[in-house]
């Protein structure tokens, strides 16, 4: 029996699909049913892994994938669940901030993901305007985990539901730290998404490998997390 894309249980509400299969040139095809047109900007090094797995390499100075709002409006997340995947192993020397991906703007609206040199991995909400009862006082909302060390190739999960969210390693659930009130709906953005590197696109570029990210409409359970990681370790 045939075994269509969208039969596989994780890819029943995808939004974003980003396989890397190409291996070659500036353009990254999304094969989710959106079919969003994602480019790359100064060159990220194409590198296969040993097991043939084609991934990106970015520099951590110049780098980063972008999907233009027109493309992706649709990613805003200003009410309901979603989940993020991907995998990554970053490296030091780049910024100490590594944007994985967001679509936002400071302190205005969106959400982006990403690490930070202590091992932090966090989900960063955005408001227009000042939120009680946040816990800095400043317009965003947020969740985090740590133990993300360079280095080390992650299979990275997550799931959005209501104000809550919770982050999987390698298939398993993480702690969690959170604003207080958790993690509230973002105000709408029009900016790009933009993956590797911050809203602007000229800091926070993260270094090293980065594969197969992948946005979902809906809020994946902890057993497709574990699915989405072994169907994959074999190949990292």
């Amino acid at each position: 029996m045939t075994i269509h894309y969208d039969d596989i249980g994780i890819n029943e509400d995808i939004l974003l699909d980003l396989p890397m299969t190409e291996g070659i040139g500036t353009i990254l095809h999304d094969v989710a049913t959106p079919a969003r047109l994602v480019t790359l900007v100064a060159a990220p090094t194409w590198t296969a892994l040993a097991s043939g797995l084609m991934t990106l390499n970015f520099d951590g100075a110049t780098q980063y994938g972008q999907c233009l709002n027109a493309n992706c409006a649709d990613l805003k997340f200003t009410a309901g669940d979603y989940s993020i995947l991907c995998a990554f192993n970053w490296a030091s020397g780049g910024d100490d901030s590594a944007i994985i991906m967001g679509r936002y703007q400071l302190d205005v609206g969106g959400w982006e993901l990403y690490l930070y040199t202590t091992g932090a991995l966090t989900l960063r909400h955005h408001h227009a305007g000042t939120l009680v009862p946040l816990v800095t006082g400043n317009p965003r909302s947020a969740a985090y985990s740590m133990g993300w060390a360079y280095n080390t190739n992650w299979v990275m999960g997550l799931s959005r539901v209501g104000s809550d969210v919770v982050m999987y390693r390698n298939g398993e659930p993480l702690t969690m730290f959170a604003s207080v009130g958790g993690v509230i709906d973002p105000e709408a953005t029009t900016y790009d998404l933009v993956i590797g590197a911050r809203f602007t696109k000229d800091d926070n570029f993260i270094k090293n490998m980065l594969y197969r990210p992948r946005i979902i409409g809906a809020a994946l359970t902890a057993a497709q997390h574990k699915t989405a990681y072994e169907l994959i370790k074999g190949w990292l």
